[in-house]
This record gives structure tokens, C-alpha cells and sequence, in this order.
């Protein structure tokens, strides 16, 4: 029979090497789903969307973030018009819109590197 704390120590293990790779899997989705609704006029603001990931297991963080000097405006000022389905909120929206979809991912690859 397996030594309990050989399968712990595995699985975290596993958890651990996965976790850079899913956070960044959320984040290039997240990052994907707002170039979707990202205003657009000359694709300065849509071409300046990056996905950074930091740190290691047990805290791994992602972000998903946009590098112009009006791209904090362009998201925060819902009175702006926009073109066919672009819009304000081109990040938080999507965030939100799918938030349940990436806890299930993350769950699911969690499990998988841990072994289950």
C-alpha cells in the first residue's frame, strides 16, 4: 500500500508545476474574450493587451491588462460611443461573463496535476 504522506506530497507537487501554466491558460482566455469587446479605432488599445503571470505555488497570480495612455478611460467611462459591439468594461465584463467558467477550469486542471 502507498505511504499517505508519498500521495500528499505527490499531488502537491503535481499541483504546484501546473499551477503557472493554468493561470496563464485563464488569462490568455481572459485576455482573448476582451480583445472581443476592446474599443477599437486604430487597434493601438487591442494590440497593447498582455497577459503577465508571477510567482509560484502556493500563490500564483495572473493579469491581463491593457498598455496605452487612455486605456483606463476608455474602460471606465461607459458614457463613451463605441463601434458594433465594442464597448466600456472590456475587461471587467468578460471577467465577470466567465468567472465561473475559469473556477471550473482551474478545478479541473488542479485535479488532473494532483492525480485525480
Amino acid at each position: 500500500m502507498t505511504d499517505f504522506g508519498e500521495v500528499v506530497r505527490a499531488s502537491v507537487t503535481g499541483l504546484a508545476a501546473a499551477l503557472p501554466e493554468i493561470v496563464r491558460d485563464v488569462a490568455e482566455d481572459l485576455l482573448s474574450e476582451s480583445r472581443d469587446e476592446v474599443p477599437i479605432d486604430q487597434m493601438d488599445l487591442s494590440n497593447s493587451g498582455k497577459v503577465t503571470v508571477a510567482g509560484s505555488a502556493p500563490v500564483v497570480e495572473g493579469a491581463v491588462s491593457y498598455d496605452t495612455p487612455y486605456a483606463v478611460i476608455q474602460h471606465e467611462a461607459e458614457e463613451f460611443r463605441h463601434q458594433d459591439g465594442r464597448k466600456a468594461r472590456y475587461l471587467a465584463d468578460p471577467h465577470r461573463a466567465n468567472a465561473d467558467r475559469y473556477l471550473k477550469y482551474i478545478a479541473s486542471r488542479g485535479g488532473q496535476a494532483m492525480g485525480g
